[in-house]
């Protein structure tokens, strides 16, 4: 009796027990917890990397039809020989696993996988190359300043890439980095979408260069009380002396030219200035052809000048007298160009006072044979105010004196005649507008013996 009641205790607790044990074996939870979690996959732009008889960053020599892949990182390349780090390819229905031997394309600090990559501001599975090519990302160039051509993260050796996979160009992949979690088999790896990266902020525009005026000198700008423009339509741009221009639009067609500003100083004397304008570097292109009409002492003059090539300088139009009593002094410049629809811009003009006390420089320059006497020709060269006038003596060969041929003429050739079967040199010299005279050369500059036919 005693030992069938110790049986009976004996079952109920080994019941209890299985009872206990029971629940836990089947508990779903605790078994899916079990589980590793899967190796990520992510969709990678892939290129061939061919390169057969080369080393790769691991030291092996790349073989034909070889079955390997390169990521832009060393962390995780393989010791040659092995596949300590492996991962899974998969395009178009065909999928195989490989090592990583290399180390490329592009950058080799790129570990785009890894949650704490070194590019943090890109998302995780976001090539470098790719964020570069697609989105602007670091100007668009890899690590070591190159620029990028390809937005690939993979390279994939020609075994792989040809024979297991099947591709015939270059490609979007899937990749599974089979380190970072369990392989999901063929044909169940499913790519992570990854978001763009947020677009760059625009980059600030660069403030505007500032300008200075030559200390000493006059300027008149653009709204100054010796600008005047005509009523018609203009636009400004935020640049220039005083930090704004005006501006309008050229045209080839002088009956369209109806446009024009004028810039009159008041100098504080009379004198030989160089006569200076700014161009301003902001706003549309520029006309190539700007004609400054300069009304100085000696009468009026020309300048034409590329704006859009001088922008951002003082651009010299020439050294004139200005300041003399009764003369009129000032610059004008219309929207009539040698150009159509381009920026004719309107800034500040400077007069700087220049002290000419060179003289000038001239010279004869051809003696031709003409009818019964020669045609002589000469011309000079002055630092600063520009050449006046001229002077020119001959002598007989061989041991004539000099007399006067030509006193103070502007023109700079003459007929020389008749010959009577003589021979004549001849010598020059200039005056500038300042006064400065060119002492006379000692010898002859030309003789009729050199002349031309």
């Amino acid at each position: 009796m005693i030992a069938g009641q110790l049986r009976r205790v004996l079952g109920l607790a080994i019941f209890a027990l299985m009872a206990a044990l029971t629940p836990q074996a089947r508990a779903g939870p605790a078994a899916e917890e079990s589980r590793p979690a899967l190796a990520p996959t992510y969709r990678i732009f892939a290129t061939r990397e061919g390169l057969v008889g080369q080393r790769t960053a691991n030291g092996h020599i790349i073989q034909p039809r070889d079955r390997f892949v390169a990521l832009p990182s060393w962390t995780v390349l393989s010791p040659r020989g092995s596949d300590k780090f492996r991962v899974r390819l998969t395009y178009k229905g065909r999928t195989v696993v490989v090592p990583v031997w290399d180390v490329g394309p592009w950058n080799t600090t790129d570990d785009y996988w890894n949650v704490n990559r070194r590019y943090k501001d890109l998302p995780v599975g976001m090539p470098m190359a790719q964020a570069a090519v697609l989105h602007g990302y670091n100007g668009g160039r890899d690590e070591r300043g190159r620029r990028i051509q390809d937005p690939n993260g993979i390279d994939i050796a020609d075994g792989t890439f040809w024979d297991d996979l099947g591709m015939t160009r270059n490609d979007w992949v899937e990749v599974t980095f089979l380190w970072l979690g369990a392989d999901p088999g063929p044909g169940n790896a499913v790519p992570i979408e990854v978001p763009a990266p947020a677009p760059a902020p625009p980059p600030a525009p660069p403030p505007p260069r500032p300008v200075t005026v030559e200390p000493g000198a006059i300027a008149v700008d653009n709204g100054d009380p010796g600008f005047a423009a005509s009523s018609a339509s203009w636009s400004e741009a935020a640049c220039g002396l005083g930090g704004s221009h005006a501006w309008t639009y050229s045209t080839s067609d002088p009956a369209k030219a109806t446009i024009s500003a004028t810039w009159t100083p008041q100098l504080t004397g009379a004198g030989f200035y160089e006569l200076r304008a700014y161009i301003p570097e902001c706003g549309e292109r520029a006309t190539e052809s700007a004609r400054y009409v300069i009304y100085h002492d000696g009468g009026v003059s020309e300048a034409r000048i590329d704006q859009q090539a001088s922008g951002g300088k003082w651009v010299t139009l020439g050294v004139f007298g200005f300041g003399s009593g009764g003369s009129v002094s000032g610059v004008e410049l219309s929207n009539l160009t040698g150009d159509d629809r381009r920026v004719v811009r309107y800034d500040a003009l400077m007069w700087a006072l220049r002290q000419d006390s060179a003289p000038p420089a001239a010279q004869v320059t051809g003696i031709q044979r003409k009818g019964n006497g020669y045609q002589i020709t000469w011309g000079g060269s002055d630092d600063l105010s520009g050449i006046a006038s001229y002077d020119v003596q001959v002598r007989m060969l061989p041991r004539g004196g000099w007399t006067d041929w030509k006193r103070q003429v502007e023109l700079t050739t003459a007929w020389f005649g008749p010959d009577e079967g003589k021979h004549f040199a001849f010598r020059v010299r200039a005056r500038d507008r300042a006064g400065n005279l060119q002492p006379w050369p000692p010898e002859a500059q030309m003789d009729t013996t050199q002349a031309s036919p």
